[in-house]
């Protein structure tokens, strides 16, 4: 296939808006290890603890439990694979059921900072039950049988909901065993994220951050809020995933390393648990030492002025309807076969073409809009621009393409992409002006040319909202 698919982009967030930084000395070694290992009897597993709490939400709709004090002690064993040394997680252990190859993980909530003195990676755990609560969050019916994975908490039963263990009964509840183990990440792919793979150590091989993301910072910029949204890129089928930062997190200021290579993270849902996150403890857990990046072919007609009087297509979607568009010879649809795809919609008055994989039920989610052709052929310093517009940006969903060769089949074209300027923020809520493309010159391009906005995000992945209004080529 011909296609150049590239997304242009698909929280851990912070657990509070004002926390301060979970690590402020940089200096502190594990402790030594000595004495003998604690007389433990392990009697319960990650496993039971998901199943006490499906089990009882299936029984009684209770969305909490919390496991007995009148009865036996209760112990599950886990290995840590989170690290609060670099602040990037925060009054949170990260926990997996085996150093190798596990069936699942959890997160344990502690009110306790530099918690890697003592749990560091690899750490074996004795965690006891008893008096603690677990609660499931995939971010809408917390329903543990639907396709929408979510995360397992373990902590205490304060105010209603499950939170931080107190710092003063963490160590009856984590009980540090003398083994420590080596992590070994779990390699997958993206289009493997599930249920179980969640709280665990996994690894992706042959990634690169997204072209738009180099010379930008881990969780540094204007509008990073509690957390930076990086996007991770698969050189071998151009799928996304997000990398989560916290702006609180020692490396935040860093620049993103460059090239392509393997990355190792917890595999976790963002804040909301509405979508799947990476987070590193470090960045040296990206090993991207290779310089061969796998970029697509980007339009370069030239720098020089371009755009004139003659107005050669020029929609702003204004009292039109989906059906007309489609007559004038638009084409809208989702590569997949699935239901969603473009969508007319208007706001105060404004009207626009609009994309979004939130609540779509796919994975990945990829529509293209794609416009008419463009006759070029008796005009010279041809311009294109166009506006856009986000909301609850979670990744750069959209990507701009255009093409000389198309005739109704995206798969058979080929395509280069354009550099323009895409709207990217607000992460809450909704942009309030459009964003300009800025002048895209497409000057170099003969015959018939389309334009093509592609869609790329996926339910439980980047569901970041585009609108698309102003879609104008102009020249001479």
């Amino acid at each position: 296939m011909k296609t150049i698919k590239f997304l242009k982009l698909i929280s851990f967030t912070a657990m509070a808006a004002l926390t301060i930084s979970c690590v402020q000395d940089d200096e502190y070694d594990v402790p030594a290890v000595g004495g003998t290992e604690p007389d433990v009897t392990v009697n319960s597993s990650i496993a039971a603890v998901r199943s006490a709490w499906d089990q009882n939400n299936s029984s009684t709709g209770e969305e909490i439990y919390t496991f007995p004090t009148d009865t036996g002690d209760l112990y599950l064993a886990a290995y840590v694979v989170s690290s609060d040394y670099g602040g990037n997680f925060y009054k949170t252990l990260i926990v997996q059921d085996a150093p190798e190859s596990p069936e699942f993980g959890i997160q344990i909530l502690v009110d306790k900072t530099a918690l890697f003195e003592s749990y560091e990676v690899g750490r074996k755990v004795y965690i006891k039950l008893n008096g603690l609560s677990v609660s499931y969050d995939d971010g809408s019916g917390n329903d543990p049988t639907d396709a929408n994975a979510g995360r397992y908490s373990l902590g205490s039963l304060i105010g209603g909901s499950v939170d931080d263990i107190p710092q003063f009964t963490y160590t009856n509840h984590i009980i540090r065993s003398l083994e420590v183990a080596t992590i070994v990440p779990t390699v997958v792919g993206i289009e493997d994220f599930d249920q179980d793979n969640l709280n665990t150590m996994i690894q992706i091989q042959g990634m690169q951050f997204e072209r738009n993301e180099i010379g930008k910072t881990y969780a540094g910029e204007a509008n990073d809020q509690y957390d930076g949204f990086r996007i991770l890129l698969s050189c071998a089928d151009e799928s996304t995933v997000t990398l989560q930062t916290s702006t609180f997190s020692d490396f935040k200021s860093h620049t993103v390393n460059p090239g392509q290579g393997n990355i190792s993270a917890v595999l976790a849902k963002d804040f909301r648990a509405d979508f799947f996150v990476m987070i590193i403890s470090s960045p040296d857990d990206i090993d991207f030492a290779s310089a061969d990046r796998c970029d697509p072919v980007i339009l370069d007609c030239g720098t020089g002025a371009v755009g004139g009087s003659v107005v050669l297509f020029d929609e702003d979607f204004e009292g039109t309807s989906e059906g007309q568009l489609t007559t004038d010879g638009w084409l809208n649809t989702n590569v997949n076969g699935g239901s969603n795809d473009f969508r007319l919609s208007s706001f105060s008055g404004n009207s626009y073409m609009q994309a979004s994989a939130f609540r779509s039920g796919e994975n990945p989610m990829e529509v293209w809009l794609v416009t008419p052709g463009i006759d070029l052929s008796t005009t010279t310093d041809e311009e294109l621009t166009f506006e856009t517009k986000v909301g609850y940006h979670n990744g750069d969903a959209l990507s701009v393409f255009v093409s000389t060769d198309f005739t109704g089949d995206i798969d058979t074209a080929t395509w280069a992409l354009v550099d323009a300027d895409l709207a990217d923020s607000p992460s809450s809520g909704y942009g309030s002006t459009f964003t300009e493309s800025g002048s895209i010159n497409i000057s170099c391009l003969e015959g018939n040319v389309f334009v093509a906005f592609k869609y790329l995000g996926s339910d439980g992945g980047i569901t970041t909202t585009f609108q698309i209004e102003n879609v104008k080529v102009t020249g001479n």
